[in-house]
């Protein structure tokens, strides 16, 4: 139905185009026609009189096999490959402006992106294909570009729906007509964040490449770990491979903190601890990819909701 109704509005469109063309053609025709005109005047090449609406319909058609259509076989691919998005930049320090699209491998008529590949279209040299890990696939699969590296030229940053574990984003540099991926939020604990529960209802949570520390008091959730056998009645933790840990990701974007024209990254984990629904606190933290790796220049942990922060102690056991 949709592959119809696009090849209706396609054959509407040049009949458009075609009859604008003729009549800017037939019009530029009638003002030079005069009484002095001679029989001369009137003998216009083939090449020459309808040029500038071949020319109109002929770019119409150009763009749009251009946007619409993915030469899969050129790369070897099987399946219904769609284009969902097209972008323009550059993507090597002394490269040239490419044009970059977002290919889904769909069911006929599917929204479910199950499988993605970037196509990079240089303008004068052979194309070539990035393929994403198999188990980059989702919904709403959109890109960006954005300098992490250095002012001459971009990433690719590419944002997947997944479901479950919420939105994926990945980091992709190319160089050398290869590309690879600098970030990936499901495969990369960036920070390497570690969290443990304590005696007497307390959660501890540090943030090790900028030393981050908090204590995280739970007594206001008592009588929901004493009913799940988590803590004893007298505030022993009894749970012992219990740990708390980074649940999801409800912030990630780009960010110049640093003023330096180059973006960094800023996002916010949402940790938990006994169970999916125990949020026990959130981090804050600001990544900037310096010497071929990421590095975590800031970061703020803070507690739930329904939670506080306790005084640090001088020792904790």
């Amino acid at each position: 139905m949709k592959k119809r109704t696009f090849f209706l509005a396609f054959l509407v469109t040049v009949s458009v185009v075609f009859s604008l063309a003729w009549e800017t053609a037939a019009g530029a025709d009638n003002d030079i026609l005069t009484e002095e005109s001679s029989q001369d005047d009137l003998l216009v090449s083939a090449d020459e009189y309808p040029h500038e609406g071949g020319d109109a319909l002929n770019e119409l058609m150009r763009s749009i096999t251009r946007t619409r259509t993915f030469n899969q076989v050129l790369y070897g691919l099987e399946g219904n490959y769609e284009v969902v998005e097209e972008v323009s930049g550059k993507l090597e320090e002394d490269g040239e402006i490419v044009r970059i699209r977002l290919i889904a491998l769909r069911h006929e008529d599917g929204v479910y992106d199950r499988g993605l590949v970037l196509e990079v279209i240089p303008a004068e040299e052979n194309s070539f294909i990035i393929p994403l890990p198999g188990d980059v696939r989702g919904f709403q699969s959109s890109m960006a570009l954005k300098n992490f590296i250095s002012l001459g030229k971009s990433e690719i940053l590419l944002t997947v729906y997944s479901g479950r574990r919420g939105e994926r984003f990945l980091i992709i540099a190319v160089a050398s007509g290869r590309g690879e991926i600098i970030l990936d939020t499901h495969t990369m604990r960036i920070p390497n964040v570690t969290g443990r529960f304590l005696n007497n209802y307390r959660a501890e949570i540090i943030v090790p490449e900028t030393s981050e520390r908090a204590m995280i008091d739970l007594s206001s959730r008592r009588a929901e770990y004493n009913r799940r056998r988590v803590y004893s009645e007298g505030g022993t933790f009894l749970r012992g491979g219990i740990v708390v840990q980074v649940d999801n990701i409800s912030l990630f974007e780009p960010v110049d903190v640093t003023r330096d024209g180059i973006f960094e990254i800023r996002k916010i984990m949402d940790m938990s601890g006994a169970g999916r629904a125990d949020r026990i606190a959130y981090i804050e933290a600001t990544l900037k990819y310096t010497h071929g790796h990421w590095n975590v220049i800031d970061s703020w942990i803070a507690p739930a909701e329904d939670l506080s922060k306790m005084p640090l102690p001088r020792m904790v056991y």
